[in-house]
């Protein structure tokens, strides 16, 4: 009798937490937690943004306000500043700095190998 009881109970609560675990947790971030996100963000930073229409855009922040962040696309074709609300943002990220040392040490390094090259062969003109 003991062990179906405890049978029974433990149905119960792996029901329980398999039903609360099925249901729809609203964690999609909305306009308030972009809002305080981008208000963290300093001017000039770059971002990846995706809007809910699955635009993707990456951008140079230069205003957050209450309603909408207003940023200037990084594109090859100068494109105008954009005002995009915070409504219509699915996705907002800062994107870190691509510098890489090991690339400006290397073509100094290369720089400096053919000046030192040029000076042997005695080519001056």
């Amino acid at each position: 009798m003991r062990i179906s009881a405890r049978l029974v109970a433990a149905m119960i609560l792996t029901s329980s937490v398999a039903a609360s675990a099925a249901a729809p947790s609203d964690g999609t971030p909305n306009a308030n937690m972009w809002r305080a996100y981008a208000d963290r963000i300093p001017v000039g930073s770059t971002l990846s943004i995706r809007m809910t229409s699955g635009e993707r855009l990456t951008a140079v922040l230069f205003v957050v306000d209450d309603t909408a962040i207003t940023v200037k696309p990084k594109t090859r074709v100068p494109e105008p500043a954009r005002r995009i609300p915070f409504a219509e943002v699915d996705d907002l990220r800062l994107r870190p700095n691509r510098v890489s040392i090991g690339k400006y040490v290397g073509i100094g390094a290369a720089v400096g190998a053919a000046v030192f090259l040029l000076l042997l062969t005695g080519v001056t003109e």
